[in-house]
């Protein structure tokens, strides 16, 4: 008899959390936060489907290619769209993604600079060297297998979780009930603001990143009946 939930899946729920985290977590809350509490209500009740099917749809048009396993997205664009435009595709793919790793590249070095800081003088070729670190550390992890990279993002949620249930709870007292209950009026500001905030929280609950690879392993895993998970 199979486990209804198994290691496995709960390092990749810690895994798929751990693409969003960045922006879910500090972009999304400020921006809510200012736009008022219908807006967030709002937000809060077409963040589940906005999320969940199109990050499904993703999945199964993985599963659904008649490709090699695992090739992933990059051969599904070239089974159903052909080589030229499947390599165009998989580019503005890559693209897209690929300025958010330089940022948190970025951000990874600034806050270890700043603890180094406290302890040695952190000059030019010194960052120059801890940026290398960071960018050989986080592709040996990538090169160590998808295995190991999914263990290892979800070692690191674990503290993270940690932290943010640490700091509300320390923040209880700090909360500020009314604001559940001010700018309550639908007006076009509201609207306005609903708009603006639904790119903030597609970006806040984007998954993309991993969904390719999170394909190929169910796909590995349940086969052809990897459709219907």
């Amino acid at each position: 008899m199979s486990k209804i939930w198994s290691k496995e899946e709960t390092l990749w729920s810690f895994a798929l959390y751990g693409t969003a985290v960045g922006a879910g977590t500090l972009f999304l809350p400020i921006q809510l936060g200012s736009a008022g509490a219908i807006v967030l209500f709002i937000t809060a009740l077409v963040a589940w489907p906005l999320t969940y099917w199109p990050h499904k749809a993703l999945s199964q048009f993985i599963l659904s290619a008649n490709i090699a396993p695992g090739a992933g997205i990059t051969g599904a664009v070239n089974h159903y769209y052909g080589k030229k435009i499947g390599s165009l595709i998989t580019g503005l793919y890559f693209l897209a993604f690929f300025v958010v790793v330089l940022i948190y590249a970025v951000a990874i070095t600034n806050s270890l600079a700043e603890q180094l800081s406290r302890h040695v003088p952190i000059t030019s070729q010194v960052r120059a060297l801890l940026s290398l670190g960071v960018v050989l550390v986080l592709n040996l992890i990538f090169l160590m297998g998808r295995h190991v990279t999914i263990k290892v993002m979800g070692f690191l949620v674990f503290p993270l979780i940690a932290c943010f249930l640490f700091l509300s709870i320390y923040l209880m007292g700090s909360w500020q009930p009314a604001y559940l209950t001010s700018q309550m009026q639908l007006t076009p500001h509201t609207f306005h603001q609903i708009w603006i905030s639904i790119p903030v929280m597609v970006f806040a609950f984007s998954h993309t990143p991993i969904i390719s690879t999170f394909a190929i392993d169910q796909q590995e895993k349940y086969g052809e009946q990897a459709m219907g998970k």
